[in-house]
């Protein structure tokens, strides 16, 4: 079937999450308030922010000035490193859902793995458990977790997270990673989906968006949505949140084998926060 842009995939836990997302990091004040108004406002369902982004409330005020109701609205959010824990992952999440102006979030993450000291993720994970039992988030997750990181998680507690949201684009086809994801049912979210507009000029990028008179970032966005990503693209400038939605056609065979191989893997993401080793 076709996707569009209205188009869903069900999560492990049954919940349908859109393919297109708006991600707005790095967005701030006013900008933010309207990046995500408009956004709502011209074909997008899914706003991404985090706790670390410093911006939920710009995105509560944005959603609201959309005129949208709460529940046409996918909205996620993350717990930042410094509010894992049990205790404070609960707290932090009330405080986030009070600024987003929701009593609930639709998924929320764990936005990186506590690479020092595990088992704060441990109990931060647990607490997202029951703060969804409660319905304070309709759907859990994680971020920039590994496969040996997943499995160290769900050695501890054996609940599955919906999402694993890292780092993907066709400059770092995470094969390995998606294969084990497929496997455990866990649906990979693509943020820099196009790599910061690094690779533009790639000779195939540019090969393959003449041949379907599309731009750079559309055939990047359009290669993850057909690998059944989710991707969320961010953007504050008007133009590029309606040419980031236009993403939704056909990349034959030849497209997608030719895109699987460009390179060179390039990881644009990383910190001494992330994983020792991706």
């Amino acid at each position: 079937m076709k996707k569009t842009r209205q188009s869903t995939i069900k999560l492990n836990d049954g919940v349908e999450i859109p393919y297109l997302g708006l991600g707005t990091w790095q967005a701030r004040g006013k900008e933010c308030v309207q990046a995500v108004q408009f956004a709502l406002n011209h074909g997008y369902s899914m706003i991404d922010t985090a706790q670390g982004y410093h911006n939920e409330r710009q995105v509560g005020e944005g959603w609201k000035a959309s005129g949208h109701n709460r529940e046409d609205i996918f909205i996620t959010t993350k717990i930042d490193n410094s509010n894992q824990g049990y205790k404070s992952t609960q707290r932090s999440l009330e405080k986030s859902l009070k600024d987003l102006q929701t009593e609930y979030a639709d998924l929320t993450l764990i936005h990186w793995p506590d690479i020092r000291d595990f088992s704060r993720s441990v109990e931060t994970w647990q607490a997202l458990i029951d703060l969804k039992e409660k319905g304070l988030t309709r759907s859990i997750g994680v971020s920039n977790f590994t496969i040996h990181l997943l499995n160290d998680l769900l050695s501890e507690i054996n609940v599955m997270p919906s999402v694993n949201q890292v780092e993907f684009h066709t400059f770092l086809y995470q094969k390995e990673l998606l294969e084990y994801c497929r496997e455990k049912n866990i649906q990979i979210e693509a943020y820099s989906p196009i790599a910061r507009a690094k690779f533009f000029d790639n000779e195939t990028i540019q090969s393959v968006a003449g041949k379907h008179e599309k731009t750079p970032a559309q055939v990047m966005l359009a290669w993850c949505v057909n690998h059944d990503l989710v991707v969320i693209p961010k953007s504050t400038n008007q133009g590029r949140i309606q040419e980031n939605a236009d993403i939704f056609f056909e990349l034959d065979d030849e497209d997608m084998q030719a895109l699987d191989q460009v390179g060179p893997e390039t990881r644009l993401v990383n910190g001494a926060w992330a994983p020792p080793t991706w």
